[in-house]
């Protein structure tokens, strides 16, 4: 009867409060399931960076009024195709990235945050 309380059952396994998992069991199941790494934060800020300057002169080229915009002459149309090869490069890279994935995490973690940030600039 004293193992169907729940009483019972830490008295049947011999729990004690403030008891604490052997060290083995612990590197057994970080072991079987990755010892997840420390990530550098460098390729995030670059990708932030690289993904909200090519965002902002996508918006740019969009924009009436815009030093780089429609109508601005040679100044515009290169920042303009400055900004569609960058992009074209962000959405190449994306996908490379994607590919190589588990080879490479650090061009995974550049090139999402660099095309979300491209994104929600332009978008906002």
């Amino acid at each position: 009867m004293s193992g169907k309380t729940f009483e019972g059952q830490l008295t049947r396994i011999g729990w004690e409060p403030g008891a604490r998992p052997r060290p083995e069991l612990v590197d057994d199941i970080l072991d079987y399931h990755g010892r997840g790494g420390r990530r550098d934060i460098g390729p995030t800020l670059l990708g932030v960076a690289f993904g909200a300057l090519l965002g902002l002169l996508l918006k740019g080229m969009a924009l009436d009024g815009s030093p780089w915009g429609a109508g601005t002459g040679l100044f515009g149309d290169v920042i303009g195709a400055i900004a569609l090869c960058g992009f074209l490069g962000a959405v190449l890279v994306a996908f490379l990235a994607a590919l190589r994935a588990k080879s490479q995490p650090e061009l995974l973690q550049f090139a999402s945050i660099n095309l979300l940030t491209l994104l929600i600039v332009y978008m906002v």
